[in-house]
């Protein structure tokens, strides 16, 4: 009897490894009844012209039937080019084995007349490539690859294939997006979507007023976007990345962010069951801590510093997150891994902690989309102390400072995933940070060598981004990449040393850079002169590629900047004070020069007001830009020849130099009136 169960185990185990084997490895099969199939112009060419890659796309079909967990997809390019030859030779498939089953129906070469048959799947390769790895994501995906042969010029390459099984962490729910048009021009577009009465299927469209035909059968609803002959649309450069230009329909069977909640809810429970290790640590938290925010000081630096970043997002794993225990005894998570731990000791220690969904990407406009589990990307932390709410990133490494000094990044908008939320949250961007930089050229005599040391402070998420840095690379790389700032200026500068401290009370960064300059002037019409400019500020401003525009473009957010230039010089100069402001509704730039005791000061504060500039505000942007490049720089000049005189310092700017000849042409006038008066009074 005993053999007999034996045997009757093995069996079961050989057969649940051999179907598990058999999902890993694609099938063949007949389109499925359901799916609508189309004749196309294999011969039409009219947009062939602005063809990318040496393709073009003569079909892009994609079905749906959630009611039966079923994808389907049907693909058609022709080959213009050697070019396209090398990009559409091989023909890959991605699917999830953990819950998915891939079924090709054909993969042909259409030449001329001929067809052949390429679907062999002797000759498909399945492997594992895991794009992600580079940044600690494992979701055990696959791919399936084709690798054609004997593919020529003018060759029409065309494959269709199912995926049949939706993710289960869904629970059935469908949601998605279909774009309408494409960065590439296609010659046929085609959508379906069959869903049974039963379900709540709701549509909304973006950027366009396209409708879908709406077929209504007894058991079933049929939704179909049918497009033909559509050219490519070009968005501009620069777009930030909240902003979609291209026009697409949002499908959702959500009926509210309620719905969307309740399914959160589930995620991240209220942990039953801690391990002894984890519940030690949060007891060695709440007696080392004598008060609540140096509770979550502490809880919230041991996850984001000794829990590492590492996702393995398999099946429902790609949301639902392991449990507390697991992932502190593993020492490594994803952000929802960490959320949940963070969340979980702080609710342990009795503090009000929620988990947040959001869209890194899509940011605020994600509150005009239709309610869906699937459009979050990140989770974060919200945290109440002493009646205010914090907001805190778990997966951003080497914070330091109180809780009022950690800086959280413009999300703009989340989900809080608690008992009585039905809708979405708005983040106040609350950054405080800045970068202050110093920089003291010490010019002994007029040889030119030189001196420079620069002294920089970070704060906020500044200190962040160069702690993080300072973290994961040499001290070797890190002054190799501060010495380029100042490449383009002085071509022979040595980099001698770079040091930095760390404040962890305020958070705030200081680094020290010492630098050789050895050849400081250049020699120009029997002048010696050198350029000094705001070198950090300099390097962060950023312009359209395209300058008439009808889409936003985007700026370095946050970003704050105050850099002081001080160039000592060997003998006493002479130099006008003077001071500017340059103003546009996207950022803000003031300067002022100064001189005193060989000594002279140049003051650079720079900011940006919003992420983006808007279309109409891109003029006002360009002339702002304009009068930085024509107003802020500063040059120092000094005959070679003794004997002549000559200014030693001027501003290099167009209008300076017009003050200048002004002000002269007015001392001038000045000293032969007064001339004039002496001689009339003798």
């Amino acid at each position: 009897m005993k053999k007999f169960y034996w045997v009757l185990l093995s069996s079961l185990f050989l057969l649940h490894v051999t179907i598990k084997a058999q999902s890993k490895r694609p099938m063949a099969g007949k389109e499925p009844s359901w799916v609508t199939m189309h004749a196309v112009d294999y011969n039409d060419i009219h947009l062939d012209h602005d063809a990318e890659d040496g393709t073009i796309d003569i079909l892009y079909d994609q079905q749906v039937f959630p009611p039966q967990q079923s994808f389907y997809c049907h693909k058609i390019m022709r080959i213009l080019t050697e070019t396209g030859i090398q990009n559409t030779s091989q023909i890959a498939v991605n699917f999830d084995p953990s819950y998915q089953q891939l079924i090709f129906h054909k993969i042909n070469i259409r030449r001329g007349q001929q067809v052949i048959d390429e679907l062999q799947l002797g000759k498909i390769k399945t492997i594992q490539q895991e794009k992600e790895l580079d940044q600690y994501m494992y979701n055990g995906s696959l791919s399936s690859i084709r690798f054609l042969e004997d593919v020529r010029k003018g060759d029409v390459i065309e494959y269709s294939y199912t995926v049949k099984g939706f993710n289960p962490i869904f629970k059935g729910k469908y949601s998605d997006s279909y774009r309408l048009c494409y960065g590439v021009p296609v010659y046929n577009l085609y959508y379906k979507l069959i869903t049974s009465t039963e379900r709540n299927t709701i549509t909304k469209n973006f950027n366009s007023d396209i409708k879908p035909s709406v077929e209504s059968l007894s058991d079933k609803t049929i939704y179909e976007w049918k497009l033909n002959n559509l050219k490519a649309f070009h968005a501009q450069d620069g777009l930030p990345s909240w902003y979609d230009p291209y026009p697409y329909v949002q499908i959702s069977e959500y009926a509210d962010w309620k719905a969307v909640n309740d399914w959160a809810l589930e995620l991240f429970p209220a942990a039953k069951k801690l391990s002894p290790a984890l519940q030690k640590k949060i007891t060695e938290i709440k007696t080392d801590c004598n008060n609540t925010d140096d509770r979550i000081l502490a809880a919230l630096r041991f996850v984001q510093d000794d829990i590492r970043y590492m996702g393995i997002e398999m099946g429902i794993n790609s949301h639902k997150p392991c449990d507390p225990s697991k992932t502190f005894g593993q020492r490594f998570g994803d952000c929802k891994d960490k959320t949940y731990l963070l969340c979980t000791i702080l609710q342990e220690l009795g503090i009000e902690a929620s988990p947040v969904l959001l869209n890194t990407v899509s940011k605020k406009s994600i509150s005009d989309f239709l309610p869906s589990a699937n459009i979050f990307d990140h989770a974060t932390v919200r945290v109440r102390s002493g009646g205010l709410y914090y907001w805190f990133d778990p997966t951003i490494s080497f914070q330091r400072g109180t809780i009022s000094h950690i800086s959280y990044p413009d999300y703009q908008c989340g989900l809080v995933v608690g008992g009585n939320t039905t809708g979405l949250t708005f983040i106040d961007f609350k950054e405080t940070g800045s970068i202050n930089v110093k920089e003291i050229f010490d010019i002994e005599d007029m040889s030119g060598k030189a001196t420079l040391k620069v002294i920089t402070t970070y704060t906020g998420s500044f200190a962040d981004g160069i702690r993080s840095d300072f973290n994961g690379t040499s001290n070797y790389e890190m002054l190799k990449t501060f010495k380029n700032y100042y490449m383009p200026y002085y071509e022979h500068i040595v980099a001698d040393s770079l040091h930095y401290t760390d404040n962890e009370v305020t958070g705030a960064l200081t680094t020290m850079e010492y630098y050789r300059i050895n050849e400081l002037w250049e020699i120009k019409d029997n002048m010696k002169k050198a350029v000094f400019e705001s070198y950090v500020i300099n390097g962060i401003i950023r312009k359209p590629k395209e300058v008439s525009r009808s889409m936003p473009f985007a700026l370095n957010y946050p970003a704050h900047f105050r850099e002081t230039v001080e160039i000592n010089v060997p003998d006493e100069w002479t130099a006008d004070e003077s001071s500017n402001k340059i103003e546009s509704p996207s950022f803000s730039m003031t300067t002022h020069f100064s001189y005193r005791n060989k000594k002279f000061l140049l003051l650079y504060e720079y900011e940006n007001l919003r992420n983006a500039v808007a279309p109409g505000e891109i003029g006002a942007f360009m002339n702002a830009i304009k009068k930085i490049e024509d107003e802020t720089a500063f040059h120092l000049t000094k005959p070679i020849d003794k004997n002549k005189r000559a200014t030693n310092a001027i501003s290099d700017t167009p209008n300076s130099r017009i003050a200048g000849n002004v002000i002269a042409i007015l001392l001038f006038l000045v000293f032969i009136g007064g001339m004039v008066w002496r001689l009339r009074k003798f």
